[in-house]
């Protein structure tokens, strides 16, 4: 993830934060294809460009909304193995591809994504029944824009609750965790952690989530993001919030049922 970053670090000592992200443009698969029912979405940014996602519509009567901010390396298409199953047991589905992913026009930058976060979580709202609160659920980079996303939205209380999995809780220590697994950069991690810009750290933000209630999910198995970051994230967090230990890889969570049950009885209490 980091490769090309570490190079230009060494060579050039830029900085890495423009390549934490690896979008994704192609969609090997649509809705229809889980013959689900969705429809194209489109969200025009501050700066003119256009944002595409997706509203994949239950098909029972339904339980709630949830707004879905994907991983690095994901897009709307890429991440419906994470959420297809949501809409099966009665929730409606927005999602949407950052600036430069998929459909959505523009480059990848951190300062402009997070500022996109607002606009995505505005034009979910504005898509639902005028007193209905949604559910956000962010998956691993996802969960950690999540995170800062709904500590400083203006709508907090139309967000009935934060769901974050296999989050990470700060740039520079997974920028390192990553580095020191390689024998070749072990060396550089601490100095290279700090080209990354930390403005956004889930830690720093975890505290404003509240009163939002807030579920942490994370695996001891994950091989990429430590379980370290979701006890941290949940010692700064306020109540109410939750932290769920399940059993996965990091990209194969609701692979197993008893994972998503884990989420769905979750979603049942509030």
């Amino acid at each position: 993830m980091f490769r090309h970053c570490l190079f230009l670090s060494l060579f050039f000592l830029s900085s890495c934060t423009s390549y934490l992200f690896l979008p994704v443009k192609p969609f090997p698969i649509i809705p229809d294809s889980l013959n689900l029912f969705y429809d194209d979405l489109y969200l025009q940014t501050d700066d003119g460009l256009t944002l595409h996602g997706w509203k994949i519509y239950t098909e029972t009567n339904s339980k709630g909304s949830i707004l879905f901010f994907h991983g690095n390396g994901d897009n709307v298409s890429t991440q419906l193995p994470h959420t297809y199953w949501l809409a099966r047991e009665g929730y409606d589905l927005y999602v949407f591809d950052y600036r430069g992913y998929g459909q959505s026009q523009g480059e990848v930058d951190l300062d402009k994504i997070v500022g996109d976060l607002e606009l995505m979580i505005a034009g979910t709202l504005g898509l639902v029944p005028e007193k209905e609160k949604i559910t956000v659920l962010g998956h691993s980079l996802g969960g950690a824009l999540a995170i800062y996303g709904v500590a400083h939205s203006a709508f907090r209380d139309r967000i009935k609750a934060l769901v974050t999995v296999e989050a990470f809780s700060d740039y520079h220590d997974v920028t390192q965790d990553v580095l020191a697994k390689s024998w070749l950069f072990w060396l550089f991690q601490w100095p290279l952690s700090f080209t990354v810009s930390n403005d956004y750290s889930p830690l720093e933000a975890a505290p404003g989530v509240s009163p939002v209630p807030w579920l942490i999910l994370h695996s001891e198995r994950d091989e990429i993001i430590d379980i370290y970051h979701a006890r941290r994230l949940y010692e700064a967090a306020r109540e109410p919030k939750s932290l769920r230990l399940i059993d996965s890889g990091h990209n194969d969570i609701f692979n197993k049922k008893k994972n998503r049950q884990v989420l769905l009885d979750y979603l049942k209490k509030l």
